[in-house]
């Protein structure tokens, strides 16, 4: 006959009988026996769990119960105004912003054109236009700052090339 450990708060005692277990744990006890790989719930060990069953009366395997979904409706959510041609999406442009050149102008457009879905999506069309218009300021901003530095760099660039190179003249 198995000898089993179980834990009472902190401690860890045993060995006792599963008859003497059964008397002394619930069914969310922690316990081991020899040939067990590490610690389990006296729920999860079969012997000890239907020895609980019988002593108690209760059956310890506990029947999963459903999740209830809720849905929230929200005012405005129908979506096919969302995709007129007025409002679109910069969420692309401002990624693409953020990769080649203005981190920061593009991370303001980012965050900005996810504030206005949000609001979009919750209804409040005044909100999320405000946001929108935001959003793509600040990637026109971005993209103006990028133009000016890409057309300085190529600028550097020659200069700095043809000054050190002078068979390229």
């Amino acid at each position: 006959m198995n000898q089993y450990f179980y834990f009472e708060g902190n401690t860890q005692k045993g060995p006792v009988s599963l008859e003497e277990l059964v008397t002394k744990i619930t069914p969310g006890t922690d316990v081991w026996t020899q040939g067990m790989v590490d610690w389990a719930k006296a729920k999860d060990v079969p012997e000890v769990a239907t020895a609980l069953s019988k002593t108690t009366g209760f059956d310890t395997v506990q029947p999963q119960q459903e999740v209830p979904v809720i849905t929230v409706q929200t005012q405005n959510s129908d979506r096919s105004s969302y995709d007129s041609p007025d409002f679109h999406n910069l969420l692309i442009w401002a990624i693409v912003s953020t990769f080649l050149c203005c981190n920061i102008t593009g991370v303001i457009g980012i965050v900005m054109d996810l504030k206005a879905e949000i609001e979009w999506v919750k209804g409040n069309k005044d909100k999320a236009w405000d946001k929108y218009k935001t959003a793509k300021m600040w990637i026109i901003i971005g993209a103006v700052l990028m133009v000016i530095f890409y057309i300085f760099y190529f600028a550097v660039l020659q200069s700095v090339f043809v000054n050190n190179f002078p068979e390229f003249r």
